[in-house]
């Protein structure tokens, strides 16, 4: 029986992938790694091709005519890739394979974590701007963007496992039909059935012969019996709803796959080939929702509008609950946002993760300061469309009358800048500052600088030249050929989680000393954790022991 095996060139560890498939731990699959694929007793093998999203495999020399042998190598990809086998005069076998990034990074489930907050945030501090309409949903026109489709491709395995299970144990409720009956063909009749029936419509002499009567009906029956009906339904509105959004999603990754297909026709043979894959790959995800639209409970309902209800149904039923956690993760997906960051492949997490830190750090800002003097001039801008763009550089944004937040600030030489302030060896530009002014209205604002850095473990030393840098070179011309250091204090914004066991930051173990909470007090300088998946009111006390440590007693936020 023909099998399909992958192996890793790297430890020699070895998994069937078809036509069952064994059990792939989380992680084995990794970026930058080469894997040999082998096809085992199967009859033109030689013959046969395989291709990982639609890209064929470089073949290699097979030990005999029934074996075939390709080599993958993986690259800077992470995520999930389509594979095909296609052998002459038969259909093609298709299967898919999730490759996490590298160890040192941030897992896929990390990458899904920032979006969704980036997304969240981006809708709460977009409710507090001056801009009074929704945001659209849809493509307007533009292809969405790969870290969108990523995301809502992520979405899917769950969507389905989910739909499955109310298609296992899906809610009905009981109605009550009238049906018209001749009388010859009544069977049973209730006393309430019987007076309806002479009350709404005309009565006949029944012959004594035909049928036995009670003595009050005195030989009379209706012509017709209005005759009530009960039987189990699955015309629920929450199925209606479920069924319309369903069918809604689908008809958006089609207008997608179409977009795509526009992008494809381009000269930039990379562009073509990511726009080419992303159709294809957006019409079967259509196909699966189409699939999950025509199961039993959602076939044949009435049309309903795409938007779900949050009634008891979807309150209290667990299955149905989850459904509508998934619609409100499924339509931020859908969400027309648009900016740089969502160009990101999943192998770019450390771009997503300064700019997650970035929008975390003005949500939890504006939950501790308020938003009475937030200012997001700079952050978003919209178009006709009702389309919403996030900025991704070159960002400052007040979060109240003391401080602003700045992302992606850059700092030329400062004897080139005009306020006198910057580098004083070549251009810099840190990925978050606070800044807040120390006291007057003259005074300039001293500056925090925070690096973010997604890598763990192993390169959390590496980054601190980065902090010692922006410490050391940013400065202010004072007048008279003196200058002076504008940044109060440095740290580094890293998932990583240490652990601190030691009592003191001296016989603290590195990395875990630049997390001392004394190291970070005495030197202005360290790192803090800001992890995805931390909620709101971990950030917020994540921001208040940046500034605390930076500030000390003489600046209160």
């Amino acid at each position: 029986m023909p099998s399909l095996h992958i192996r890793s060139e790297d430890t020699g560890d070895a998994w069937q992938i078809w036509p069952s498939a064994d059990s792939i731990p989380p992680g084995t699959i990794q970026e930058t790694r080469s894997y040999i694929f082998e096809l085992q007793d199967a009859e033109g093998a030689l013959d046969t091709d395989l291709l990982i999203d639609d890209v064929p495999l470089e073949a290699l020399r097979s030990r005999g005519s029934d074996t075939a042998r390709w080599r993958w190598q993986t690259g800077f990809h992470a995520g999930e890739i389509s594979a095909e086998l296609r052998t002459p005069g038969q259909r093609p076998i298709r299967f898919e394979l999730v490759t996490d990034p590298d160890r040192n990074k941030l897992a896929r489930s990390d990458f899904d974590t920032m979006l969704v907050d980036i997304m969240r945030d981006s809708f709460a501090l977009f409710s507090l701007t001056n801009f009074h309409k929704g945001i659209a949903q849809g493509t307007k026109g533009k292809p969405p963007a790969i870290a969108r489709l990523e995301y809502l491709r992520s979405r899917m395995d769950a969507l389905e496992r989910i739909v499955r299970e109310i298609e296992r144990r899906p809610r009905r409720h009981l109605r009550s039909e009238e049906r018209v009956v001749p009388y010859h063909q009544v069977r049973r009749a209730t006393g309430d059935e019987v007076i309806r029936s002479f009350a709404r419509g005309r009565a006949a002499r029944v012959p004594p012969k035909v049928t036995r009567l009670p003595s009050a009906l005195r030989g009379f029956l209706p012509n017709e019996f209005r005759i009530r009906q009960r039987f189990s339904s699955f015309d629920l509105p929450e199925h209606r709803q479920i069924a319309a959004v369903l069918a809604a999603w689908a008809a958006w990754l089609s207008a997608s796959a179409e977009q795509l297909d526009k992008v494809a026709t381009k000269d930039d043979p990379e562009t073509r080939s990511v726009a080419s894959l992303w159709a294809n790959r957006c019409r079967r995800l259509a196909g699966r929702l189409h699939t999950l639209r025509q199961a039993e409970p959602f076939a044949d309902l009435p049309p309903a509008p795409p938007q779900l209800h949050l009634s008891s149904l979807f309150r209290n039923d667990p299955n149905y609950r989850q459904f509508y956690k998934v619609y409100q993760d499924f339509n931020r997906g859908l969400a027309a946002i648009f900016g740089d960051f969502l160009d990101l492949p999943l192998a770019r997490t450390f771009e997503l993760y300064e700019l997650w830190c970035f929008l975390r750090l003005i949500h939890a800002a504006v939950k501790e300061f308020g938003p009475a003097a937030v200012d997001f001039r700079t952050l978003f801008t919209r178009d006709a469309a009702g389309g919403l763009t996030i900025a991704v550089s070159a960002v400052t944004v007040t979060i109240s009358p003391k401080w602003e937040i700045m992302f992606q600030k850059r700092y030329e030489e400062f004897w080139r800048a005009d306020d006198g302030r910057g580098s004083f060896s070549r251009s810099m530009t840190p990925d978050i500052v606070l800044a807040g002014k120390t006291s007057g209205e003259a005074a300039q604002a001293q500056l925090i600088v925070l690096d973010a850095k997604y890598r763990i473990d192993t390169a959390l030393n590496d980054a601190i030249s980065s902090i010692h840098t922006y410490r050391d070179a940013l400065v202010e011309n004072a007048g008279g050929g003196e200058f002076h250091g504008i940044v109060q204090a440095a740290y580094l914004l890293t998932p990583h989680i240490p652990q601190l066991g030691a009592a003191t930051y001296q016989t603290t173990a590195m990395p875990g000393r630049l997390f001392h909470p004394d190291y970070r007090s005495t030197f202005r300088f360290g790192a803090a954790t800001l992890k995805p998946g931390m909620n709101l009111p971990d950030i917020c006390a994540a921001l208040r022991a940046i500034i605390a440590d930076a500030a000390g007693t003489a600046v209160s936020p």
